[in-house]
């Protein structure tokens, strides 16, 4: 994900409010975790190393996550190119890019790519598969006020890079990723190559509306 454009007050304010409420809210048990019973991915998710960059994976199957509360289901596409980056910079301090939202963050970075959803129900099937799987109310709310106040520019270039004809899913041959290989370099290539990705439906999926709770 390209760096995030804020002002540096405007930084500072999200960043003093992300510490507030790391201290003010409760923190999910184990006991409470353990209760949550989703349906989850329903099968397990490989993933293939851009090992120049050591920071982008590729899915080497498909993923398919089902929201609990209304039996819809999310298909990430094999060959879908992450960077766990839902989590912008400023959050890390509480929370790794790899963890118990690693699931929910792939989910989260292919609805900001295909953008059949708004951002606004892409940020909130965030928080709700991050609850499905585990994380703390705190490690929930800090995330989707992140990606609230800190990923517009992630949509934007996301929207810029499907109109030049970039991609982000990887089809055939090119899943057949070289050693030692970064994203960035692979995907300028495959861009001066016009390789194209599959075209994404029109029409905006009934998983993007969840109940009001």
């Amino acid at each position: 994900m390209r760096g995030l454009k804020h002002s540096v007050a405007g930084l500072a304010g999200i960043v003093v409010a992300l510490v507030v409420a790391s201290q003010v809210l409760p923190v999910m048990t184990d006991a409470h975790a353990q209760e949550i019973q989703p349906r989850l991915a329903t099968n397990p998710t490989r993933l293939q190393l851009f090992q120049g960059d050591g920071t982008n994976f590729m899915l080497v199957n498909p993923m398919y996550y089902e929201i609990k509360r209304t039996g819809q289901t999310i298909t990430v596409p094999a060959g879908f190119v992450t960077d766990f980056a839902s989590v912008p910079w400023y959050a890390r301090w509480r929370i790794s890019v790899l963890g118990k939202h690693s699931i929910a963050a792939i989910v989260h970075d292919y609805l900001y790519w295909e953008q059949r959803c708004t951002r606004e129900e892409a940020d909130a099937i965030l928080r709700e598969a991050m609850g499905e799987y585990g994380s703390s109310s705190a490690d929930q709310m800090i995330v989707y006020y992140a990606v609230k106040y800190g990923a517009q520019s992630a949509w934007d270039d996301n929207k810029a890079d499907r109109k030049k004809g970039y991609v982000k899913v990887l089809t055939g041959a090119y899943q057949n990723i070289p050693l030692n290989t970064d994203w960035d370099s692979y995907r300028q290539k495959l861009f001066d190559q016009k390789v194209t990705e599959p075209p994404i439906e029109s029409g905006k999926p009934a998983y993007c509306t969840l109940p009001v709770k």
